[in-house]
């Protein structure tokens, strides 16, 4: 059986074709979407072996309790029931023995938590394991080969839950997979790092148990999503806002091509670049929570506290920045500048530190974007670091924080348009940063006169790769 994957750096999901059409298979709490995130807790436990009958008695008991009046399908029930049995059993069989780093916790082949409840463990207790929250974004970065083994580990244990995931519900092997890829993975090696990322998720995904593995971009994928409801040829733009990277291509779409194996004279411009919602989650981490945490400080001394602390506490996607910012002596500087602040505020720089809540500040930051697309103005709790510290966050501010991306996003539209030396004739936006009404009013100011769709900002590019995986694997 065939499937489309999209392997993303914020969200995971995976489709098959059912009746003609690519259906998204559960992979969390009974949601198509499963974050890109896994735990690897310290107490090292043997993966769960669930059986058909433990799965069948938690579903019936599921079905008795509190979603008893709940419109779920079996594919959701099972995908709920798997969750609850994997953390009784963690619960019932922890060893208790530590690993003491993260290469022996990946050795150890121990259980693997993912998803939110990976986000929700590390939230409840960062000192408890090891959080890897996108992996995807590390991929094409300049890393060595111990970390390269390491991620590599990691995503073959995604792609293996995905899998697994997958074909318990839907009761079939899985044996050749479409994966999404972006133009441009996020680093600084260019077509190296693309290389690379490509060669670490081919391997990960042979070693899983996929047969036949290939690769298709991901603003491609969007654009066949778009073509399957066209009753007319169209010059479509894609514009594909994902967490780690951001692409666009320009491609002739509609009934003319739908049936076409080889679509590469359909291609006519593509661009990416490694910018993506972390970045702005980031952006928004560094000049809207960061000043409550002693940016732009003077010292007694005359001299402020450098910038580079705040950026590299909120840059949670670069290894070297997290590397520099956990080191001891870092932490020596940051003891010292708040010996010699006048500014009590600094202190919670150290907290963040030694703490080590640098992806909570982050998680913290994404919750701000995302309740900001239904209010104009929160205030974002951030009592982990302090207690009863809050910071009041503006949709305006977001605005601010976020120009500079902006500007880069829409510079790669434009740059498509000019490659493809013609004029689209609509807009189609998928990813998940879209969602923000900071971002789809830019999209607006930016194409005026442009009709402009919105698409499935979650399951475009995944019913996309599914199509594609139809007209590939069955020809």
């Amino acid at each position: 059986m065939f499937a489309g994957l999209d392997f993303g750096t914020s969200n995971c999901s995976i489709a098959v074709m059912e009746n003609g059409q690519p259906i998204l298979i559960p992979l969390e709490d009974g949601k198509n979407r499963l974050p890109s995130s896994l735990f690897i807790e310290h107490g090292m436990t043997a993966p769960a072996v669930i059986s058909p009958d433990d799965l069948d008695r938690q579903i019936n008991q599921l079905k008795h309790e509190r979603l008893a009046h709940d419109t779920l399908s079996r594919e959701q029930l099972v995908n709920i029931a798997r969750k609850q049995l994997r953390k009784t059993h963690r619960e019932n069989s922890n060893s208790g023995q530590r690993a003491q780093s993260i290469v022996q916790a990946l050795a150890a082949n121990g259980d693997v938590i993912f998803g939110e409840e990976a986000a929700l463990t590390h939230v409840n207790d960062p000192e408890s394991g090891f959080y890897i929250k996108s992996p995807k974004s590390f991929l094409g970065a300049d890393i060595n080969a111990t970390q390269r083994a390491v991620f590599t580990t990691i995503v073959e244990k995604m792609l293996a839950f995905i899998k697994q995931e997958a074909e318990c519900i839907k009761q079939q092997e899985l044996s050749q997979i479409m994966i999404g890829r972006p133009v441009n993975f996020h680093g600084l090696l260019g077509k190296d790092g693309n290389k690379q990322a490509l060669a670490i998720i081919d391997s990960a995904a042979a070693k899983v148990g996929f047969k036949d593995v290939q690769f298709l971009m991901e603003p491609v994928a969007a654009a066949y999503d778009y073509e399957r409801q066209l009753k007319e040829d169209k010059l479509v733009l894609i514009l594909d806002l994902g967490g780690g990277t951001t692409d666009c291509s320009m491609i002739k779409v509609g009934p003319s091509y739908i049936k076409l194996i080889d679509r590469q004279d359909c291609i006519l411009s593509h661009t990416g670049k490694r910018i993506g919602g972390i970045d702005l989650d980031n952006k928004l981490a560094l000049m809207a929570l960061m000043p409550e945490f002693g940016k732009n400080t003077v010292l007694n001394n005359g001299l402020p506290v450098p910038n580079h602390l705040f950026k590299q506490a909120v840059t949670v996607n670069d290894v070297a920045a997290q590397q520099e910012f956990n080191s001891r002596i870092t932490g020596k500087e940051i003891d010292e500048y708040c010996r010699i602040s006048p500014n009590p505020k600094l202190n919670r720089l150290k907290a963040l530190r030694d703490g080590k809540f640098g992806l909570r500040v982050s998680r913290s930051a994404e919750l701000a974007k995302i309740l900001l697309s239904d209010q104009n103005d929160i205030c974002l709790s951030l009592d982990y670091i302090e207690k009863n510290f809050t910071i009041p966050i503006s949709r305006a501010q977001l605005s601010d924080a976020i120009a500079d991306e902006l500007s880069k996003f829409e510079r790669l539209m434009k740059e498509a348009i000019q490659q493809a030396g013609a004029t689209p004739d609509v807009l189609y936006v998928t990813g998940g940063t879209a969602m923000s009404p900071v971002v789809q009013n830019w999209i607006n100011s930016v194409f005026p006169g442009l009709e402009i769709v919105i698409g499935d900002h979650f399951g475009s590019v995944t019913s996309g790769l599914t199509t594609h995986a139809q007209r590939i694997f069955t020809r």
